[in-house]
């Protein structure tokens, strides 16, 4: 039978254990880098450092080392800073090496107002709750740059914490940000997830096995919607209201889609699944 719920909104989530549930959660606490390498990062009050830790896209240092000259992407790095007030603690990341001074400018305004978005979408207390976030840059060139996040909320007077799980694609040329409708159609993704040919992304087989049939339970429908509203922008809030925080976020490495689904609690609050269309 179908499912004739809505999905809970608060599904975002990472940090890998799972409260008042027996299983792990198989998503990976270090989400592995594909093109860039993670030397360190700054900490901050609500600033950044004045010396924050470089990320170095490794490709573009290894075509400089071959040629000895300057690569059309040379230069372009990117810094982990943190924000913090009270009990709140999320990283999020800084590019640097673009010609355009403002567009850079204009970019890492993007990448830090996205970030804090979580604050608003969980109605965050700085002082009673507690949410912990940790930025890993999955890839940053001359093209785009891509953050995942990962953490843990905790509500004040909450029976437990909630796994927190988003991602930030930003075009570098617009500084405009890259969502799932751009390379993937919401109603294939849609009938993916439903079909035997649904691929979890790192999932052990305990809970493979219950996953599979909590998506097949959801209707296509739903998925669909959900999927045309993955990532950011946020939409426009209506009228008095916060303005809807996604319920999936998605992130492209190596021509393969990850795409992130709203469960229950006790399955992790949100799963991984990995998507690779014929033409993107």
């Amino acid at each position: 039978m179908k499912r004739n719920t809505v999905i809970p909104a608060l599904f975002i989530g990472c940090t890998l254990i799972l409260s008042g549930c027996g299983q792990k959660n198989y998503v990976k606490t270090d989400v592995p880098a594909t093109t860039t390498t993670v030397t360190g990062e700054s900490m901050s009050s609500a600033t950044e450092a004045p010396e924050p830790v470089k990320i170095e896209n490794p490709d573009t240092l290894a075509q400089q080392k071959e040629s000895g000259k300057n690569t059309s992407a040379a230069g372009i790095t990117a810094a982990l800073h943190t924000y913090k007030d009270g009990n709140v603690s999320i990283q999020y990341p800084a590019v640097s090496g673009l010609e355009d001074g403002a567009m850079e400018e204009k970019i890492n305004d993007l990448l830090k107002s996205n970030a804090l978005e979580i604050l608003k979408a969980y109605s965050v207390n700085v002082e009673k709750d507690s949410l912990s976030l940790t930025a890993k840059i999955n890839s940053v060139d001359r093209k785009r740059v891509t953050v995942i996040y990962t953490g843990l909320f905790s509500g004040d007077g909450a029976a437990h914490p909630v796994n927190v799980f988003f991602t930030n694609t930003v075009d570098m040329s617009l500084a405009k940000d890259i969502r799932l409708t751009d390379y993937a159609d919401p109603n294939a993704l849609a009938e993916y997830i439903r079909s035997d040919d649904c691929l979890l992304y790192d999932a052990s087989p305990e809970l493979a096995k219950a996953l599979i049939p909590y998506f097949v339970q959801t209707s296509m429908d739903t998925y669909a919607k959900i999927f045309q509203k993955a990532d950011f922008p946020l939409e426009a809030a209506s009228s008095g209201n916060t303005p809807a925080f996604p319920e999936s976020f998605s992130y492209e490495d190596s021509g393969t889609i990850i795409i992130s689904i709203p469960v229950p609690h006790s399955l992790g609050d949100f799963a991984l699944i990995k998507y690779t269309p014929e033409t993107k």
